[in-house]
Order: structure tokens, then sequence, then C-alpha cells
């Protein structure tokens, strides 16, 4: 029930938040030192429910301890920092690898690949988010970097309509301008792929649609000058739909 939710989390957010935390946080969320103060206690407070609210797993021999789910969680906080996304309620667990996941079977596309594929990170329809540690502290200490958390939770975001094809749920007007430029920009970076042509956007963004939100995503936190630059009004539905931008 979303009073009995309510007040669970006034009561976690009562409680003034552990040094283990902000030492987390500033030694190694690099986007943590971008923040004003109102918005770091707004990030503070949207992954200390995160953390509290998910069900945590370290996999294949990972001891997963309060500093990997305080950084995952912060990570996954920034995508939900200044909208009203929630606080990854559908996310049903997260299980944590040492470092690249080998599972039996990836999607791939418009459909799965059979065999054993090595990955960074995987988010399931209604299922976990499964993540490499090592790879989301690489991420998570440098901006720039691949960061396999916002890639992976943004998945989650587009997974809140009900289906995935690259565009969460967002107000009507926005969503309208969403459609057409995220469309005209899928198209084009198609184009120049089949054209040989170097791209800003990660290729991989053009397999599908919900591939390209989720690497989008990673540009604009990572790379948002960048992003802002090579493909303006791309970037700007990204920050109405985010809140916010970097920079």
């Amino acid at each position: 029930m979303w009073f009995l939710r309510t007040r669970r989390r006034r009561r976690l957010l009562a409680e003034p938040i552990s040094p283990i935390w902000r030492r987390t946080l500033q030694e190694h969320l690099a986007h943590y030192r971008f923040l004003g103060p109102a918005q770091r206690e707004k990030l503070e407070n949207a992954a200390r429910i995160i953390e509290a609210e998910t069900y945590w797993e370290g996999c294949g021999g990972l001891e997963l301890d309060d500093r990997m789910r305080i950084l995952i969680a912060a990570n996954a906080a920034l995508l939900v920092l200044e909208n009203e996304a929630g606080h990854f309620e559908s996310v049903t667990s997260v299980l944590v690898y040492p470092a690249g996941v080998v599972v039996p079977d990836s999607h791939r596309g418009h459909g799965i690949v059979a065999g054993e594929t090595p990955i960074l990170g995987q988010a399931r329809f209604r299922g976990p988010i499964i993540l490499s540690w090592s790879d989301a502290l690489y991420g998570s200490q440098r901006i720039g970097a691949r960061n396999v958390v916002l890639h992976e939770f943004a998945h989650a975001l587009d997974m809140l309509g009900g289906i995935i094809d690259g565009t969460p749920p967002m107000p009507a007007g926005l969503r309208r301008r969403w459609a057409e430029v995220c469309q005209r920009e899928f198209d084009t970076l198609n184009h120049q792929l089949e054209s040989g042509m170097r791209t800003v956007i990660d290729p991989y963004g053009a397999t599908n649609p919900a591939e390209f939100f989720a690497v989008v995503t990673e540009h604009f936190f990572e790379q948002p000058h960048v992003l802002h630059d090579a493909h303006p009004e791309l970037w700007e539905v990204f920050a109405d739909y985010y809140g916010y931008a970097f920079g």
C-alpha cells in the first residue's frame, strides 16, 4: 500500500545519513561532485530509498557490501533525481557479479541470441537487473566512461510503460516531441553507420529504439557537452525528460 511505503520512507529519511554513505559518494561517485547542496541531498535520499527497498544479491562468489549497494543505488538515483519516475519500484532485484557476466541467452535487437553471451549488465522485463561490479565501479568513478548502471536502469525506466520501445512514461506534450526527435535521430544513426561514417553516438544505440534510449542516456550523463554540440535537439528532449543536465 502506498501509504505504508510513504510512512516507511519517512522513517528511513528521518534517520541521519551514515558516514559511510557520504564518504562513499564523495570518493567514488564522480557526478556527486558536480551537484549543488540541495541536489546532493535529493540524490542521497533517493539512493537511500532505492538501496533499502531493493533486494540485492552478490553472485559468482562476490560478497556484496554496503559500498557496492550505495554506489549502484546512487548511480540509479541520478536518473530519477528531478523527474516523476519513482524509485525503481518495479525492479525486483539487483544481481551483482564480480566482473563480466556470462548469461545463457541474451536479448539482441528484436530477438534472443542463444548460447553463452558475455555482457556487462542486463535488465530483464519484470525481473532483475544484472550488473558487473568492476564495470559499475569504473563507470561510477569517472565521467566520460561507459556507465553500465545508468544503461541498465534506463531500461528499467523504459519498461515502466509496459513495453520496451525507448519511450518511458512522460507528459503528453514532451512525448510528441520526443517521438519525433528520437525517431529522426535513430534513423540518422542507422544511415550514418550503413554509410560507414563515424558517429558521436555509440553504434550499439542503433540496435533498436530501446538500446538507443539507454545509450543516449549514458551520453547525456557522461558526455553532456559532446551530445549537446553534436545533437542539440536530442540533448534538449533528454534534458526535459530527466529534468536537469550536467555541465
